[in-house]
C-alpha cells in the first residue's frame, strides 16, 4: 500500500512501533549504560560533594583546579602541535599525486588507530634512558617523560587525524573554481585562501577540536609518563577511586570533566556539520594537482621525514622487545617469558588468557555495536529521518561522558547488582558505548549511498529491502564497521583498565600491569603483539573499505 501523502509505502501500527524501536535502540542503550549510571552516581554522592569547595582553599579544591589546568594545558598544546604537524602533511597528501597515494595516506593514518598504551611505550623505548637516540642526544629524554612527553605522544597520535581530514577537505574543493580563478589571473596564495585552503582549514578545525577532546581526556600518557603533577582530570578520577578509595572526590572530578567538555563537543558537532566525514577513494573522482618547484621539494622532504619518524618510533617497540638495551645480540626470551610460567605466577592466570580476552571482547563489542548501528540506520531510512536530525545528537554522548567517568559510574551503579564473574559484561558494555559514535557514522555514511528508491521499490513489490537491497549493497560498509569496532575494543585502555580484573585482563591492560610490575621487556613483547594485531586489523579495514575510510 502506498501512502497518499508521502508517496512512500505505508506501514502498519505494529511495524511502525518496531521501526521506531530500531531508531531509538542506540539511544536506549546509551541512556542505560552511560546517562543513567552517571546521573545515579551523581545523585548518590551529591550530599558528600560540596562543589563550592572548588573555589575554596581545601586540598580537594586545589587538586581539582590543578587537574582542570593540566587538562586544559595538555588539550590546547596538543591541539596546536597536532595542527602544526598535521596540516602541512594534509596539504601534501592532497596536492601531490604519487603512484602509491592511497598507501601513503593509509600509512600516515596508522598511528591514530593504534592503542594509546602502545604509542606511550614506543616513546619510552625510543627516548627513554639507555636508548641509542638519547645516548647521542640526551636532551631527547624529555620526549619520554613529563609534560613534553605527553604533548609528543598526543601529537604523534593525533597529527594523522588532522592530516587526513585536511586532505579530505582540500580534495572536496571545487576544482572548476580553481581553474577559473587561475585563468582570471589569481595567484597561488589567492587560490589557497579563497578555494582549496579554506576548505582544508575548515576540515582541520574539526580535527583540532577532536584532538582537544582526546588530549583533554588523556589517560595513558599522563598516568605512565606524566606523574601526578601532570595528571589530567581523567587520571585523577582513576587515582582517587582506585588508589585512594575516595568515591566522592572521584564524583567531583567526574562532574567537572563532563561540564568542561560540553563546549568543545558542541564545537565539534558544528564543524562536522560543515564538513562531510566520509571520503571516497575512487581515484577517478579525485583531482589532485602536483605541486612543483621549491614547495614540491619541501613537501616531499617533510613527508619523507614524517614517514621515517613514524617507522622509527613504532619499530622501537619491536627492537626493545627483542633486546632491551639495544645491544647487537638478538634475544627473544621476552616472548618466551610472556607465554611462560612468569605470567601465571605474577597474575594468577593463564599466559594466553589476555589474548583470548582481547579477541573475545573485540568480537562481542563488534557484534553489539554494529547491530545497534544497523537497527538505527535501517529505522531512519524507513521513517525518512534526515542525517542531521536531533536524534543524531545522542551519538555524541560518549564524547561528552569520558571513558573513565563511564567506567566509574558503571562499576558503582551497575557493578553492585551483578556477580564479579560477569565483569566481562561491563567491559563489553563500556567498549560498545565508546565505539558507537564511530560505528554509527560509518554505517550511516555507507547506507547514504544506497538510493532510497531501491528500498521503496522492494517494499512495494512485497520484498524485504534490508536483506534483498541494503545488506547486499553495504557488505563492505558493514565489514568496515565491524573492524572499526574491533579495533576500538582491542585498543581501549581507559575504561577497560578501570573495570578489568586479573581474570578478565586484555592485552592492553596486561601491558600496563607488566610495566607496573617492572617486567619491562615483557611489556614490550606484549605491546609488539598488540601493535601487530592492530596493524593487521587496520590493513583489513583498508582492504574491505575500498570506497571510503571514516574518521569520527
Amino acid at each position: 500500500m502506498i501512502s497518499e501523502h508521502t508517496g512512500k509505502p505505508a506501514m502498519g501500527v505494529a511495524r511502525t512501533l518496531v521501526t521506531w524501536l530500531m531508531i531509538i535502540a542506540p539511544v536506549i542503550f546509551l541512556i542505560s549504560i552511560i546517562v543513567y549510571p552517571v546521573l545515579s552516581l551523581m545523585g548518590q554522592f551529591a550530599s558528600s560533594v560540596n562543589f563550592s569547595d572548588l573555589f575554596g582553599n581545601s586540598p580537594e579544591a586545589s587538586l581539582a583546579r590543578d587537574a582542570v589546568y593540566n587538562s586544559l594545558e595538555q588539550g590546547i598544546l596538543s591541539s596546536a602541535t597536532s595542527f602544526v604537524a598535521g596540516f602541512p602533511l594534509g596539504v601534501i597528501l592532497a596536492r601531490i599525486h604519487p603512484k602509491l597515494h592511497r598507501f601513503y595516506r593509509s600509512f600516515i593514518l596508522l598511528p591514530f588507530f593504534l592503542p594509546s598504551i602502545v604509542v606511550v611505550l614506543a616513546f619510552i623505548s625510543l627516548f627513554g634512558r639507555g636508548s641509542p637516540v638519547t645516548s647521542l642526544f640526551p636532551f631527547m629524554t624529555a620526549l619520554s617523560s613529563g609534560l613534553t612527553g605527553i604533548i609528543a605522544v598526543n601529537t604523534f597520535f593525533n597529527a594523522p587525524l588532522v592530516a587526513f581530514l585536511t586532505s579530505s577537505g582540500i580534495e572536496r574543493s571545487d576544482s572548476r573554481l580553481e581553474e577559473a580563478a587561475s585563468t582570471l589571473g589569481a595567484g597561488p596564495l589567492r587560490i589557497f585562501s579563497g578555494i582549496w585552503g579554506r576548505d582544508g582549514i575548515r576540515a582541520a578545525m574539526g580535527a583540532v577540536v577532536l584532538t582537544f577532546l582526546y588530549s583533554f581526556a588523556g589517560f595513558a600518557a599522563p598516568l605512565i609518563i606524566g606523574g601526578p603533577q601532570n595528571y589530567t582530570i581523567e587520571t585523577w578520577i582513576y587515582y582517587s577511586v582506585k588508589m585512594l578509595g575516595d568515591i566522592p572526590l572521584g564524583v567531583l572530578f567526574s562532574a567537572v570533566q563532563s561540564l568542561t567538555l560540553l563546549v568543545p563537543v558542541i564545537f565539534y558537532s558544528y564543524f562536522m556539520g560543515k564538513s562531510r566525514s566520509e571520503v571516497s577513494y575512487d581515484s577517478g573522482r579525485m583531482i589532485r594537482r602536483k605541486t612543483n618547484g621549491f614547495a614540491g621539494y619541501a613537501g616531499s622532504a617533510y613527508f619523507s621525514l614524517y614517514v621515517l619518524t613514524e617507522i622509527v618510533i613504532l619499530g622501537s617497540i619491536v627492537f626493545s622487545s627483542i633486546d632491551l638495551g639495544w645491544k647487537n645480540n638478538l634475544n627473544f626470551s621476552s616472548y618466551l617469558s610472556l607465554f611462560g610460567t612468569k605470567i601465571r605466577l605474577t597474575f594468577g592466570i593463564s599466559p594466553f588468557q589476555p589474548i583470548l580476552n582481547t579477541m573475545f571482547y573485540g568480537f562481542l563489542t563488534s557484534v553489539a555495536t554494529v547491530s545497534l548501528g544497523l537497527a538505527w540506520i535501517t529505522g531512519k531510512r524507513r521513517v525518512g529521518i534526515r542525517s542531521d536530525s536531533l536524534i543524531d545528537s545522542f551519538q555524541y554522548i560518549p564524547l561528552l561522558i569520558p571513558a573513565i567517568v563511564m567506567a566509574f559510574s558503571i562499576s558503582v551503579v551497575i557493578g553492585n547488582y551483578i556477580s564479579q564473574s560477569l565483569t566481562w559484561v561491563l567491559i563489553i558494555a563500556a567498549q560498545t558505548g565508546i565505539a558507537i559514535p564511530v560505528t554509527l557514522r560509518v554505517i550511516s555514511a555507507g547506507f547514504s549511498r544506497i538510493p532510497a528508491s531501491l528500498s521503496e521499490a522492494s517494499s512495494v513489490l512485497g520484498g524485504n529491502p534490508l536483506f534483498e537491497i541494503e545488506l547486499p549493497l553495504s557488505g563492505s560498509v558493514l565489514a568496515t564497521a565491524v573492524m572499526f569496532a574491533f579495533a576500538i575494543s582491542i585498543g581501549e585502555f581507559t575504561a577497560t583498565n578501570f573495570l578489568s580484573t586479573s581474570l578478565f585482563m586484555p592485552l592492553s591492560v596486561e601491558i600496563y600491569s607488566l610495566q607496573s610490575a617492572r617486567l619491562v621487556q615483557d611489556s614490550y613483547a606484549a605491546a609488539s603483539l598488540l601493535l601487530g594485531l592492530s596493524t593487521l586489523i587496520f590493513y583489513i579495514i583498508q582492504r574491505i573499505g575500498e570506497r571510503f575510510v571514516f574518521i569520527p
